[in-house]
């Protein structure tokens, strides 16, 4: 997991105003954890303004029991925000329990939602409590819940008023006490137009929405990230030369714009720390910065097909674009344009599939009588 500055949180100091914890200037801030080792729940402020605001709002409303969407591009650290909530919350010493909704087939999230009885699918040989259940008087984070089936939606919506369940193939009710922060990268607008997600839960979920800034927009958490994961590599791949490099190191983090947020900065580092020189590490983030990389002729011969467009980075954007769709239509004529079959082909859910197709105005060859892509049964 991505993780944030460290500042103990568990317990909010006595001279807090507002309902708001004081803040505590730490020494030194080049320093950032997700977790000790006895797993004591830590955060340090950013360093951004417009962090800030969303963390002074997330602590307001953290005392409270209500539902809280959280909103964010892929690689913020939307889940980060989450566990801050819930360890600034009353139900600090109860269970956190985190759900990604897009890691499930339909049948199988019900379950895992909601539970189920023994005998009440194939497959299901004992009775099984469901994440409601096993969260009891703390925290349900439902990560991507934009991914969740229209069916389902209606029925979380259900025990979200009504505090109250049915397990998968039950008849006895179900009381839970839980608190229920959600998370997603979609634009849930457009969802609710295109009638893929349902408007109420929309509300029912946003009783207060947290926006979490892409990385782009609070650069001032660079340099305090990045020497976070050099320490931590370096130490991890016994690289100790590179958990220091120059200056100019981290003066060149601000050249990327870091489309993957949080998560690439990592990854970025974990890999040059793993395979680079400090020397090298500059080269791959000016590459990275500029959107190439070198040992890709496949990817370069493709931009040279692409129109002139503004900037390297473009020009690598679209020809990953590209070459996504046409490994999206290659797999939908693989199987003869049936969407399950190539989704789990591709290896991404279905919706996310139907999205694409939308979004690359992708068409069957032979369209059936009614003018909509064949059955995906």
């Amino acid at each position: 997991m991505n993780p944030v500055e460290a500042r103990p949180a568990l317990r909010r100091p006595s001279s807090e105003k507002n309902g708001l914890p004081a803040r505590q200037e730490p020494t030194p801030r080049d320093a950032a954890r997700w977790q000790d080792a006895a797993g004591t729940w830590q955060y340090l402020p950013s360093r951004s303004v417009l962090m800030q605001a969303v963390e002074q709002r997330a602590l307001r409303v953290a005392p409270s029991a209500e539902t809280i969407l959280i909103l964010g591009e892929t690689g913020v650290g939307k889940d980060l925000l989450a566990r801050l909530i819930h360890h600034n919350s009353q139900r600090r010493d109860r269970p956190f329990v985190h759900l990604n909704c897009a890691s499930l087939s339909e049948g199988l999230l019900e379950s895992e939602l909601f539970g189920h009885m023994r005998g009440s699918y194939t497959g299901a040989h004992e009775n099984r409590p469901g994440q409601f259940e096993i969260a009891a008087g703390g925290t349900l984070f439902l990560d991507e819940i934009g991914e969740i089936p229209p069916r389902l939606q209606a029925k979380l919506l259900h025990v979200l008023q009504e505090r109250k369940l049915y397990r998968v193939g039950g008849r006895q009710v179900v009381e839970v006490d839980v608190r229920v922060l959600a998370a997603t990268n979609r634009d849930l607008s457009r969802d609710i137009k295109a009638g893929t997600f349902r408007q109420d839960l929309y509300y029912r979920l946003g009783v207060v929405t947290l926006k979490v800034p892409p990385l782009r927009n609070r650069k001032e958490d660079l340099e305090t990230l990045a020497r976070y994961f050099l320490r931590r590599y370096a130490a991890l791949y016994n690289r100790p030369e590179l958990a220091e490099p120059a200056a100019s190191f981290f003066e060149t983090l601000s050249g990327s714009s870091w489309p993957g947020n949080i998560r690439e900065l990592e990854n970025f580092i974990k890999r040059t720390t793993l395979l680079g020189e400090t020397e090298e590490m500059e080269t791959e983030l000016f590459e990275e910065a500029c959107g190439t990389a070198v040992g890709e002729p496949q990817l370069a011969a493709q931009a040279e097909d692409l129109p002139e467009v503004r900037s390297l980075r473009e020009v690598s954007r679209r020809a990953v674009q590209q070459a996504e769709r046409q490994a999206i239509l290659n797999a939908l004529q693989r199987h003869a344009w049936n969407r399950r079959q190539a989704a789990r082909d591709l290896r991404m859910s279905y919706r996310s599939l139907l999205y694409k197709i939308k979004d690359y105005t992708l068409t069957p060859p032979t369209p059936s009588g009614d003018g909509d892509f064949p059955s995906s049964r």
